[in-house]
């Protein structure tokens, strides 16, 4: 009865546009509600779903993972590597149809800059000083010609302007609205915005200005499903066309009642963190006995059902400065116990582990958590796990350990820019200790040095070999207990066409063309 009544709400939450025959349109069953439509303020990756269908980057992250043109049709750098020149493609309009110029693209990115942009005091805008720390200014040459002035050269900075943070906004739009800016958005992607019942549906329509491939549907119907199981269950019963993540157990049932399934790893890392700056964590020994002690591969089978890989290191493979040739943390509990014991802890000892229940990226938290205190328990470690929800959990995380007392914890990490610098950096550089995200303290002066090298350098095939340098100094450090990189899943009808993920990026789907 229970299942009966839910699926009859969720096909009342679309009955507006269901019965219209005439008009073409995709449902897609998503994991929450989107918590904004400007691009700038967004953090998480439900919202950056369905701001990847509204809006367009100057540039754009290659299938075979280089940087290739997206509104910009060209960009030079200047030799001294501090001025990027771009020229935008002709013609560019907003769904609003008014033009996308190079005033909308420096209003973009100074509005997050400079306090004294009209734009600035609509913010916030979490990741400007994280993605544009080395960008001094953006300025207007002509219509269709934008220079960003560096006040250092950064490597990184391309892929950074790949990033859903980065993608451009209509001035005139985002001016009149203010603050409601956030419930509408204005891009010139593919889809547009119709309508957002917070909490039910959010639609997008065909934009009739797009410059790209004309969109396949006339209507994407965003539909949140919070409930893991539940998104099989829709997908089954035609509620929606497509879900984002159904729950990993239900796969099977899916490919077998005919559904796609398409799966895809992506830059994305799953781990414990401990605080090193408290026994028995600043031992290095101790965290590589705890690293010896998982069995990742067993968890990623029994728990999450083959929808994640093996983590060697915090990269993942199609990632540069991947290093294939470190020797990963094999599940081996006498070395781990030899470890122990050298470290002087032949008994173990007892640590608190928190854990959230649920999460952006955390796939199945506590069972998870429930598994590696398991697995510890075998080398003496007793582990205490202490639950949170989500909102709580993330407030100690930021915090830091020192000032959350805290011991071991679980996180994961997604970097949709794909470049190293946009992990290694903000995780594991010294100079991110709390309020940066390097929670447990870690601090390595020849890692530091490696990443600060890697991210000026301007080679990539050298860049690429500081960065499996400092890997090889991390993983031996072991500073975290590496687990796994999620894959992302879709699932979907087969009526769909069209529909593909993305070989370097899959979080992000590209709908624009998928039709039914």
């Amino acid at each position: 009865m229970k299942r009966m009544l839910t699926l009859f709400l969720l096909s009342a939450a679309i009955s507006p546009v269901a019965h219209a025959q005439a008009v073409k349109q995709i449902v897609i069953g998503y994991e929450a509600d989107a918590t904004s439509l400007d691009p700038a303020q967004v953090t998480d990756i439900n919202s950056m779903q369905v701001l990847t269908q509204m809006y367009e980057p100057l540039v754009m992250i290659g299938k075979t993972g280089g940087i290739q043109p997206g509104l910009a049709s060209k960009w030079t750098l200047s030799a001294d590597r501090l001025t990027y020149t771009f020229t935008l493609r002709p013609g560019l309009k907003f769904s609003s149809g008014d033009p996308l110029d190079a005033d909308a693209v420096a209003f973009t990115f100074m509005r997050q800059l400079d306090k004294a942009n009209p734009g600035n005091k609509f913010g916030p805008f979490p990741f400007a000083e994280f993605y544009y720390g080395s960008l001094k200014t953006v300025k207007k040459v002509n219509a269709t010609t934008v220079q960003f002035v560096m006040n250092k050269p950064d490597a990184a900075f391309l892929a950074a302007l790949t990033v859903p943070t980065s993608f451009i906004v209509n001035p005139k739009v985002a001016l009149k609205l203010g603050k409601t800016f956030a419930l509408q958005g204005s891009g010139s992607g593919p889809y547009g915005y119709e309508s957002w019942s917070r909490g039910g549906q959010l639609i997008l329509k065909k934009n009739t200005y797009f410059k790209g491939a004309t969109p396949g549907a006339d209507r994407l119907v965003w539909l949140p499903i919070v409930q893991t199981g539940q998104r099989a269950t829709s997908l089954q019963s035609g509620t929606v066309d497509l879900v984002i993540n159904p729950a990993p157990e239900n796969l099977a049932s899916l490919k077998t009642a005919g559904f796609n399934v398409a799966t895809g790893a992506g830059p994305h890392i799953w781990w414990i963190g401990m605080n090193l700056n408290k026994a028995p964590f600043n031992n290095k020994l101790v965290r590589q006995a705890m690293s010896y002690a998982i069995d990742r591969p067993g968890m990623i089978k029994g728990i999450l059902y083959d929808t994640g890989v093996m983590a060697t290191q915090p990269l993942a493979s199609m990632q540069s400065g991947y290093n294939t040739d470190l020797k990963p943390y094999t599940y081996d509990t006498a070395k781990a116990k030899a470890l122990l014991t050298q470290a002087g802890f032949p008994n173990g000892f007892t640590a608190t582990m928190l854990v959230p229940t649920s999460g952006s990226g955390m796939q199945s938290p506590v069972a998870m958590g429930t598994a590696i205190q398991a697995y510890l328990s075998q080398i003496g470690i007793k582990i205490n796990i202490q639950q949170l929800d989500w909102g709580t959990y993330l407030s100690k995380i930021g915090a830091g350990a020192d000032k959350s007392g805290l011991e071991m914890w679980q996180m994961s990490w997604m970097n949709v820019a794909v470049d190293p610098a946009f992990v290694l950096d903000p995780l594991l550089s010294s100079s991110s200790f709390p309020p940066g995200f390097n929670t447990g303290f870690y601090k390595s002066a020849a890692a530091d040095s490696l990443m600060t090298r890697a991210r000026a350098e301007a080679d990539p095939k050298k860049r690429g070999g500081l960065y499996q340098q400092a890997e090889a100094v991390i993983v031996d450090d072991a500073p975290w207990l590496f687990v796994d990189h999620a894959k992302q899943v879709v699932a979907y009808n087969k009526n769909l066409k069209g529909f593909a993920l993305d070989p370097i990026a899959p979080f992000l789907l590209k709908l624009g063309t998928v039709s039914k």
